[in-house]
């Protein structure tokens, strides 16, 4: 609940943010969890976008433990497909011949459904429950459904990702609380997507 106190409300979302960052940057470490820290941080976010508010950590590290099998079968079949597509385009492209151009043309075509996919699996891993396949062909369907959405969600996440690669001081507000943040940017267009399918 939110006091009256405008400023402490702010000291306090701020701590709660930058210690929800760290967890997910500890979680993060094995790589392969990856894909479950993703969906628990859009778990509280989203709750955080709705008005739910409290506490940030513990729900996440629930929804961790609850995700773990789910989240991490998508986030190595994604990394699977997405090391495999990236392999046969550069591998193709590098032939430079016709027959190379068009297949590596059809695997860049097939890494840009990867990536608008991602933009919606693990957020809705967080939201529905359903089959690891099921999920993945709902996120494609979703990100053609609404392109503006996925426009806005991939514009968001590439202009934090070049920010972070090119500033040092945007960097270290990264790993301070920028992950939580960006999270919860893409929350209020993620819930306005996910309102149509409740």
């Amino acid at each position: 609940m939110k006091s009256k106190n405008k400023l402490l409300d702010f000291a306090d979302t701020l701590c709660n943010f930058i210690a929800l960052n760290v967890v997910f940057l500890i979680t993060c470490l094995p790589i392969f969890t990856i894909g479950t820290a993703i969906t628990s941080l859009y778990y509280v976010m989203m709750k955080e976008s709705r008005g739910e508010y409290g506490y940030l950590v513990r729900p996440y590290l629930s929804a961790f433990k609850e995700n773990f099998v789910k989240s991490t079968r998508v986030f190595l079949i994604m990394s699977i497909l997405t090391l495999i597509f990236s392999f046969n385009l550069i591998f193709w492209f590098s032939m430079q011949t016709l027959m190379g151009n068009v297949l590596a043309m059809i695997f860049f075509i097939g890494l840009t459904l990867i990536l608008g996919t991602s933009l919606y699996v693990f957020p809705l891993l967080s939201q529905f429950e359903n089959t690891v396949i099921q999920t993945i062909k709902n996120a494609l369907g979703i990100c053609f459904a609404n392109l503006k959405s996925s426009g806005l969600l991939l514009i968001i996440t590439l202009f934090v990702f070049f920010l972070g690669y090119f500033s040092g001081p945007i960097r270290i507000l990264l790993i301070l609380f920028g992950f939580a943040f960006t999270a919860y940017v893409k929350s209020f267009i993620l819930e306005k997507v996910f309102s149509q399918y409740h």
